[in-house]
Parts: structure tokens; C-alpha cells; sequence
């Protein structure tokens, strides 16, 4: 993902600075001393600082924190977990999966094995203890058929988790997972560990009063207004966090959320492409940072190709051919939103010299659309949002510039997802969502039989690329595969890539220490106030 649009002011590279002038000034002495002495004193001010309160405006309310009561996390649930909960890994600012509940691990030579060793002494706010019984418990809750958990189809790739001993814990994969580590490191619905004890004890209600190991505790939860966290005194990390307090608020009027912002009620809000203006306003007012940041996947839009007109490949690349996505993002976004021409985005190590993306050309889209020698007329699945609409609008008059003729069916968003499963629809949007590695999800949206594999398409040799892809450990013969499979995806055009994923935060310029937002995650565990 891009840096921190903030400035770069990372321990790595004031160090790096460091390093320069020292090398430069050698031998100088006064010189080095008084330089020295400078950086000492901007290392003192730049160093964290315990202490204070921040409020953050998230998009929407929270509906609560239990897996089995919702199914998934949105941003803004994912943002108060990765406060209250760890996971056992976490990225570093590389992307790397590095230490978190577990200290290290290790892989079976078919990747379908993963053992981690857990770190000891680690105990849950209600004073019960982090074990590797703790782990397997949480996964097992999920999986429960009778559970019902919408969330157990995210890890429909792990069999079971067992506890080896007291700290240490195995995954036994369905499939392979060559990245494991990485794969589980957002505080996404799956990963958070949450406190067996209190879930037993607490019933329904947890779902409201959620327990982990996190560097937070819950102190008040009052629907759609607030959740009061505060410090956990008892944290394994020694020294974090910093701050004393950290109050989460949903602002789902994006004009009110900057509001808050400007008037000192918040201290960081939410914020997206389709929110520009505030974006760009915040960008030349010194008072305030904007971080942002690209991951991997795309927001995209699958055809059904088991449905006319889209079971004839010369009407979908027509309609892919048909777009034009810079126009599209100047009236949308103001131009923020950034085109995607394959599912791995600007945030992924998977890097294509040729993608196979279909180029804009709107004379070949009307060619294309002549030689099918029918009418082209469908319907698209839109959200009932203002935004839905106006993605859908845009599209309506590319495709009509090339004679195909699209009406908008609008629906909630809940909708989109059921008739997407039941594949109930022409054409509907959908997410990549971003993720460490593509495997799990390029592998449910591409290959034969999955049950998310929207386009009712099935192709042996994309089989056969996939299947390699997710069993083969060497990152450049696995971006060879992703880059074959991203070519014959496009030249089937069975789903088309329309932007990014780009996330962004506005803080006021006195809070440091955010991290890149990983999966649109604003973590703030361990934030600080100047």
C-alpha cells in the first residue's frame, strides 16, 4: 500500500536519517556533536507519549462483537475488535506475518498443517487464562454446524484446531495454505480470540460485553452512540498502549463525521473515495493528516455467463470494453478512485507485467455487440444507496453509447449477498477484499464447484492454476500463476475489476502511530497524542 500520506516519520526511517548525516559529517566533531544533539532532541519529541483520549467517527453503528449473532465483521466492527482482541499473528509494514498470541510457527511439507507455538502468561480481561484450549474453542464455535454461523464459510478451508498442549495449537487444513500465517491476521470476524469463559457465561449478552486479551477493555456500550474503551492495565505488551481512553462513535453522515472532526469532537474519523471533497479539504488543512492506503483485491461485478446475453463471451468484453474507468472515477470520486485492471491491487506482491486486461474501446465494444447479432438487454444488481445508483448510472450510459440497454435493479445489501449465492442475477456487484495472499479468495471466486464462484464458469486450465498456485511456496512461480490466471479471466471477462481498495483516515496532525490500514482496518492500539 502507499506510505502514510502524513509523512514518513517511522522509527526506520529517522534511523535511516540518522545513518546519512553520520557518514556525510564524520570526523567533523563539533558538526556531529551538535547534530547529535539535534536528533536526540527531535528523537525525544518524536517519541510516544503515554496517556490521553481520542474519540473516533466510524461510518456505521456496531451490532455487536459475537461472531454466531453476525456473521461478519464490517470496517467499523473491525476497528473495535483489533482494540478489545489479538490474533495470533499481525503484520509488520511490510505485509509479513509476524509474531502477536503466538510467538512462532511452523508447516507440514503440504502446507495442510500449521503448528503454532502460543505465548505464555497472556490472560483475558475477565482474569481467565490465553491458552491454546482458548484457540480451538473459538474455531470450533464457528464451525459448528449447529451453530449456524454465516462466519464459518470464510474458514470452510480448516477441518479442525486442536490443542496440542497448553501452548501449542495445530490447524489441520482442507486445503493447502502456503501463507497461513498471514491469511489470519486481521482482526476480520474469524480471527479475534474471545474469552471461552465469559461467552459460556454470558450467553446472548456477550455478544454486547465482548472479552479478549486486547490492549483495550470494554467500559460502556450504548447502542448507536458509543463504546468507551479503556487501557488494559494487564496487557502482555509491557508499556502499551499508550493512550488512557479511546471512544468509538457512529457518524454515518459523512458531512457530520468531518464536522466532528473540524470541531475537536473527534480526533480521526472514517472516510472514503466517494467522500472527495472532504478528502481533498483536509489535505491542505495543516491541521489534519490524511492516511490512505491501497491493498490488495478490487471492487468488481460478476456476470452470469449461464444466463443470455452473458453465455455469449462476445457481449461480456464488449461491455468490459465499453468502460471507461478514469472517466468513471472523475464523476464519482473527484478522480480518487484508482482503476483496476486485475484482482490484486497496488497492496498485493502479486505483480503483473501483462494482466490481459481488455483495453477501453468503445468502437470494438459496438463491433462485438453487432456481431451477436441481438439485442442486449439486462438487468444489473445495484445497491440502494446513492452511491449504488450513481455507480449505476454511469455504467448505464457506457453501455448505452454501445447499444446494450442495462436497467438498474436496486436492493439492500443483504440481498445483493443471498441472490449472489443463489445466483439469482445477470449481472451484481462484488468485493476482493483485501487480503495477505489471494489464494483463499481467488481460489472460492474462480474455481469449479465453489460455492462462490458468482459466474457459473468453469475452465480445467484455470483449475489447474489455481490448484498449483495455492500449493507451491515460491512467491514468483506463484505470481506467474496469478498473472496467467488474472490473463484468461480477462479474455473470458467472466467478472470485470472496476477500482482499488483504497481505504482512508483523517486525523488531526497531534495522533501518531497508525499503521498502514490493512484490510481498511484503522488500528489504534497502539496510537499516541503528541
Amino acid at each position: 500500500m502507499p506510505a502514510n500520506d502524513g509523512g514518513k516519520n517511522s522509527a526506520a526511517d529517522r534511523e535511516e536519517a540518522a545513518m546519512g548525516i553520520g557518514i556525510v559529517l564524520r570526523g567533523i566533531t563539533r558538526v556531529v556533536l551538535i547534530a547529535g544533539m539535534i536528533g536526540m532532541f527531535a528523537a525525544a519529541a518524536a517519541a510516544p507519549k503515554p496517556g490521553g483520549s481520542i474519540t473516533v467517527g466510524l461510518e456505521v453503528d456496531i451490532p455487536g462483537l459475537d461472531p454466531l449473532k453476525v456473521g461478519v465483521y464490517d470496517t467499523a466492527a473491525e476497528i473495535a475488535a483489533a482494540l478489545l482482541f489479538d490474533t495470533l499473528t499481525t503484520l509488520d509494514d511490510s505485509g509479513k506475518a509476524v509474531p502477536k498470541l503466538a510467538e512462532s510457527w511452523t508447516h507440514s511439507d503440504d502446507y495442510k498443517t500449521w503448528t503454532f507455538k502460543l505465548r505464555p502468561g497472556v490472560k483475558f480481561h475477565d482474569g481467565t487464562p490465553f491458552n491454546a484450549q482458548a484457540v480451538a474453542f473459538n474455531y470450533a464455535r464457528q464451525k459448528d454446524p449447529n451453530n449456524h454461523c454465516r462466519c464459518a464459510f470464510y474458514i470452510q478451508f480448516i477441518n479442525k484446531v486442536e490443542a496440542v498442549d497448553d501452548l501449542t495449537v495445530a490447524f489441520q487444513l482442507r486445503d493447502p495454505s502456503v501463507d497461513l500465517p498471514a491469511v489470519i491476521s486481521p482482526a476480520a470476524v474469524n480471527n479475534p480470540i474471545h474469552s471461552p469463559a465469559a461467552i459460556q457465561k454470558l450467553g446472548d449478552d456477550y455478544n454486547r460485553n465482548p472479552v479478549g486479551t486486547g490492549p483495550f477493555v470494554l467500559k460502556s456500550w450504548t447502542a448507536g452512540d458509543r463504546l468507551v474503551l479503556e487501557r488494559n492495565p494487564d496487557y502482555w505488551n509491557k508499556g502499551h498502549p499508550y493512550l488512557d481512553r479511546v471512544v468509538l462513535r457512529p457518524l454515518p453522515d459523512a458531512q457530520a463525521r468531518f464536522a466532528s472532526l473540524q470541531s475537536g469532537e473527534s480526533d480521526l474519523v472514517w472516510d472514503d473515495e466517494f467522500d472527495a471533497d472532504n478528502i481533498l479539504r483536509a489535505r491542505n488543512d495543516p491541521a489534519l493528516v490524511v492516511q490512505s492506503y491501497t491493498g490488495s483485491g478490487a471492487t468488481v461485478y460478476a456476470f452470469n455467463t449461464k444466463l443470455a446475453p452473458f453465455d455469449d463471451v462476445r457481449v461480456r468484453q464488449a461491455l468490459v470494453m465499453a468502460i471507461d474507468r478514469k472517466k468513471w472515477s472523475q464523476v464519482v470520486t473527484n478522480g480518487l478512485a484508482k482503476p483496476a485492471t486485475n484482482p490484486y491491487g497496488d497492496g498485493s506482491w502479486v505483480k503483473c507485467s501483462d494482466d490481459g486486461a481488455l483495453p477501453y474501446d468503445p468502437g470494438k465494444a459496438k463491433q462485438l455487440i453487432a456481431d451477436y447479432g441481438k439485442p442486449v438487454e439486462f438487468k444489473m444488481i445495484a445497491t440502494a444507496t446513492p452511491r449504488g445508483r450513481a455507480n449505476g448510472q454511469v455504467l448505464q450510459q457506457f453501455w448505452k453509447q454501445v447499444g446494450a440497454d442495462m436497467e438498474i435493479e436496486q436492493v439492500d445489501q443483504t440481498t445483493v449477498v443471498t441472490r449472489a449465492f443463489m445466483r439469482q442475477f445477470q449481472l451484481t456487484p462484488w468485493r476482493i477484499i483485501d487480503l495477505a495472499d489471494p489464494d483463499p479468495q481467488m481460489y472460492a471466486n474462480f474455481h469449479t464447484g465453489s460455492p462462490v464462484a458468482l459466474a457459473n464458469y468453469s475452465n480445467p486450465e484455470l483449475d489447474k492454476l489455481l490448484e498449483h498456485a495455492r500449493v507451491t511456496a515460491d512467491k514468483e512461480l506463484r505470481t506467474d500463476d496469478y498473472c496467467a490466471i488474472s490473463r484468461l479471466i480477462n479474455k473470458e471477462a467472466i467478472w470485470f475489476w472496476t477500482f482499488q481498495n483504497t481505504y482512508y483516515a483523517i486525523a488531526k496532525s497531534k495522533l501518531k502511530g497508525v499503521p498502514k490500514l490493512y484490510s481498511g482496518i484503522i488500528d489504534v492500539s497502539d496510537a499516541w497524542l503528541e
